[in-house]
């Protein structure tokens, strides 16, 4: 014959909300944890493409550097090239 179960104890609507404060709690704390390492892999990965991004601004920089002193020495060719030129002529 099956044994009745004793009746349940009623729990109040403070324990009830004891009970749900802690479940909430709990699921919080894993979701700041996933939030937290999701974060810190975006951190990386930000850190990253900002090195890449300084990294090519510095080779922009020399490159640009190397353009101007091209220029200056065509233009100085140019000079040189001008004065022969004119003493040929004369």
């Amino acid at each position: 014959m099956a044994k009745k179960n004793p009746a349940k104890k009623t729990r109040t609507i403070n324990q009830r909300f004891t009970a749900l404060e802690r479940i909430v709690r709990f699921e919080f704390r894993g979701l700041r944890k996933e939030m937290n390492q999701r974060f810190a892999v975006m951190e990386d990965r930000i850190d990253r493409l900002a090195t890449h991004v300084d990294g090519f601004m510095k080779l922009h920089e020399t490159l640009d550097i190397e353009v101007r002193v091209m220029k200056e020495q065509m233009k100085r060719f140019e000079e040189r090239l001008g004065r022969i030129e004119a003493a040929q002529a004369s």
